[in-house]
Order: C-alpha cells, then structure tokens, then sequence
C-alpha cells in the first residue's frame, strides 16, 4: 500500500494583529496574501506519518505539541509520527501575547491545523512518490566579520551556505497527476522588513503560489539550516518575486526528471536529547549582554537580565532544555528538523557523512527555542551566539546558548535516527 492524502486550509489572522519577527509599532494593517497551513498523510504497509507545513515564525513547543497530540489521536498514531514545520516568514500573525486577538487566534489556528490533518487523512489515495535535488544561488551568509575579529549582521560572501534545493513530488497512482509537493531550500524568510505593515508568507508564500499554478496541486516550502543564511534578495515586495522566481525555476526545472515510485521505506521517529546551556556569566557580564541587546536590536532586557541574575545569586550556573530531535524519512531522502535554527555547516555535515544529498536538515520543526549555532561561531560571538537567548529566552526558556559542542552532538543524534 502507498497513500498519499493532501489538503491546505486558510489560517489568516485578523487585521491589527500583532507581528513577529520584527517589531513594528502598529499591528497588521494590509494583507498582501492570506496565509496557509497544509497537511500531508503518507500511507505504506505499516506506517502513517503526518507531515504539516504552517505559515508562522514558529510557535512554542507546548503550543506545537498541542496540535500533534490531538492529531495523534485523531488519527490513531503516535505522538513521535506527527511533524509540524514553520515556514518562518518574519511577517507573520504572534501567537505568543497576553492579546485577546492573539488568544483568539491561536485557538482558531491550532483548530484549522487539526482539521487539515484529518482532511488530509480522509483524502488518501493509491499514489507514488519522487525525490529530485538542484543547487540555486538564493541565500547568502549573513555573519560578516567585523575589524575586531567578531561578526554582525550583513553579507559574507565566503561564508558557508547550503545551496541545495529539494523536491519530493506525490502522484496519483492511476491519473500520474501531481497531487502535492514538499520543496526544501536554505534562506531567511526575513524579505520584508520592519518597515512592512503587511501580513505576508514572504517569499515561501509566492513561491508556492507560482508552483501551485503550474503544478495544479498544494504545494509546501521547508526551511533547512538557516541560522546563518539571509535570503539573497531582501527590502521590498519586488525582492520577493526576485527570490520567488528564482526559486520555483528551480523547482521546476526538477520536474521532468523526477522518478516516482511507491512508498517502500517509510518511517518518522524522533530522540530526546538533554541540551546543556552555557554557563551563566558573571553579572558584569551579564549586564554587558543585555545592553548589547538593548542598543543593537531595541528589546526591553529586563526579564533576561533580572532572571539571570537571580539564577547567578542563586547559584544556578548548570542550565539544560530538553530538545526532540525528529526524522522524516521516505524512500531514499529524508528532513531531519529539530525546534532551532541551526547553522548551514550542520546540514552539509548530515549530506556529507550519509552519503546522500536528499539527506536534509533543518530547523523550526515542532516548535521554537532558539539558534543553534557550530562550534567554530563561538569565538566570533553575534547575535546568533549570544544575543538571541536575550531576545526570545523569557519566552521560549533557551535562558543561554548551547555549550559549543552541541551541534556536533545533534548531528551525531540525526544520524543515528537514520539508522535505526
């Protein structure tokens, strides 16, 4: 047996919303395009495994596994076979507030994206399944290095970016009509900046838009390991039709190549992985850090710093998270994802050492806590390294980074899971 089933629904917030992803002083005022979630069921003999894109920076974890256990239990699955993934556009509804409106919202959103699963559940049909990957130039490294040896935000041409771009196409068995498309590819959905007023998918948004009017099917954008990797183009709306078009090229230059088979090895399992946090600093340190975040990016630090603090008086130097590592796999390629932004060096060490360049690894899959950074970033410090934890610790608990290592240690665990 081979199944596929498929089915989008509308999750666009109301206007005066609030944003994510950069802070604008008024909520959203225009709606460029509505905003998605999409489910997709796969069926093989002994497996049923969901796979959910959702047009959102990223919820909370507790908020995520909300919405897979009641698809889990919707559709007599495990907990571990569901996969939510964010397209992380950075102009997108919050769903984190004391807000009425975002309360509301969440509520309606965690409803439609339950319901799109069981769609998608009730719409599987005999289908067959391709993989096909290209490389395209639409992201670019963003840690430049500064004269003292440390990097900010900008452009580093020599800096590593994964430039793979990846298509698994589902078929009808009897028709050999597209009914859906999962596309993996590598850049920021920060196009549109904090001088945008307008509720947007960025450029995941009118990629898929351009695909799913050629194809005649749903189509979905999964995000790799961005951490460290801007979209090429960025500023304005004609940006996004430059990484938009750009893209689906891509995309469908891959179509006619694709083979299609059935599903044969198909498997969706996940770890837990304990993840130690960086020391806590010396309270010298500590109000360094939140100035830092303070003057380069505008936030109020008084959470962070007064937590930290407090756990340094305290004498709470050991902090850990526990992160869900989780593998997708069908056929011959597979996402691995896990609820951070990891660097692009992570997804080529998972292409490298499987051997397999369908092997993709990303973030922002099941939820959101922070950057995850490789171990050699550290030295160079930056807003990935250091300064996020300020940012979005208070309310995603990532207080600090993870010890250096920890990339290398999650790469480990992602190959293991393809083993099992």
């Amino acid at each position: 047996m081979s199944k596929v089933g498929v089915y989008k629904i509308d999750i666009t917030p109301p206007l005066g919303i609030d944003f994510i992803g950069y802070h604008r002083p008024t909520g959203v005022t225009n709606v460029d395009e509505r905003i998605y979630a999409t489910a997709f069921v796969f069926e093989s003999n002994t497996t049923k495994t969901v796979f959910i894109s959702i047009d959102n920076i990223g919820m909370l974890i507790e908020d995520t596994s909300i919405i897979r256990q009641q698809i889990a239990i919707e559709l007599s699955i495990s907990f571990e076979e569901v996969t939510v993934v964010y397209t992380h556009t950075h102009s997108g509804p919050a769903t984190v507030s004391n807000s009425e409106v975002v309360k509301a919202y969440k509520t309606i959103l965690i409803n439609n994206v339950i319901k799109a699963a069981v769609k998608a559940n009730e719409n599987v049909e005999l289908s067959e399944v391709g993989w096909n990957v290209t490389v395209g130039d639409i992201g670019v490294n963003r840690r430049e290095e500064t004269t003292d040896g440390k990097v900010k935000m900008g452009t580093n041409e020599k800096g590593i970016v994964d430039p793979r771009i990846g298509i698994l196409a589902i078929r009808n068995e009897a028709t050999q009509k597209l009914s859906g498309a999962i596309v993996f590819c590598t850049a920021h959905p920060n196009v549109l900046k904090a001088d945008s007023d307008i509720l947007s998918a960025d450029y995941p948004g009118l990629t898929r838009g351009i695909l799913e009017q050629v194809l005649h099917c749903p189509v979905i954008i999964v995000q790799g390991s961005t951490g460290n990797v801007n979209a090429k183009y960025r500023g304005s709306m004609k940006a996004i039709q430059q990484m938009s078009y750009a893209l689906s090229g891509h995309v469908l230059t891959m179509i006619p190549s694709i083979v299609f088979k059935s599903i044969s090895k198909h498997k969706t399992i996940s770890t837990k992985y304990k993840m130690d946090l960086k020391d806590i600093p010396e309270p010298e340190n500590i109000k360094r850090i939140a100035l830092s975040a303070e003057e380069q990016w505008g936030v109020n630090t008084n959470k962070w710093l007064t937590e930290m603090l407090n756990k340094y008086s305290q004498h709470t130097k050991k902090l850990s998270i526990d992160m869900e590592i989780q593998l997708f796999q069908i056929n011959e390629g597979s996402f691995s994802g896990i609820p951070m932004e990891p660097f692009s060096e992570s997804a080529l060490d998972v292409q490298e050492r499987l051997n397999n360049k369908l092997a993709f690894f990303g973030g922002y899959t099941n939820g959101y806590l922070g950057y995850l950074p490789t171990e050699e970033a550290y030295p160079y410090g930056g807003y990935e390294v250091e300064l996020n934890p300020v940012v979005y610790g208070p309310i995603t608990g990532l207080w600090m980074p993870p010890v250096e290592n920890t990339a290398e240690v999650v790469v480990n665990k992602v190959l293991e899971l393809h083993k099992c």
